[in-house]
């Protein structure tokens, strides 16, 4: 095994665990999406392996854009309610105003090759020119190494 894949694995290893502190029991459910450059069903698979690395039972689950959330909760997320379980879901839009009450965490993945180590999103004076979806993610990440993702904080704490 690589360093490289070491790192990644780790990375979603540390993910992986800061969800199962807060959510432990029951249907869980994770969301993962992200800029158009990016990753995110990469990302969903990397946390599901990790999530199963740890002993949880993981459904993995793609949502195409324009996917009415009506169908969504019939067709997914109201079956996956009786199971003791995590469903984590890659897609666009995942965390839109339709979407957003499904999840229990969510992960939003940046992909900027041209990103400074100490880049800060209170640093940069200015609004979130990307809105709302980014504001409420449980974890922003940058996938522009795909081997070493990189954790991205985005409060004013």
């Amino acid at each position: 095994m690589s360093i490289a894949s070491t790192e990644r694995e780790a990375f979603y290893d540390g993910i992986a665990a800061e969800f199962r502190q807060h959510y432990k029991r029951g249907p869980r459910f994770i969301a993962v999406t992200g800029v158009e450059a990016s990753d995110p069903a990469g990302a969903a698979d990397a946390l599901a392996a990790a999530l199963r690395a740890s002993g949880e039972t993981v459904e993995r689950a793609t949502v195409a854009l324009g996917t009415d959330p009506d169908g969504f909760r019939a067709g997914v997320v109201a079956p996956f309610r009786s199971r003791e379980g995590v469903l984590v879901v890659d897609g666009p839009d995942l965390l839109s105003a339709h979407f957003r009450g499904f999840w229990n965490f969510s992960l939003w993945v940046e992909h900027d090759p041209e990103r400074s180590p100490d880049w800060s999103f209170v640093t940069t004076g200015r609004k979130d020119p990307l809105g709302a979806p980014r504001e409420v993610a449980s974890v922003l990440l940058d996938d522009a190494d795909p081997a070493r993702p990189r954790r991205l904080f985005a409060d004013s704490c």
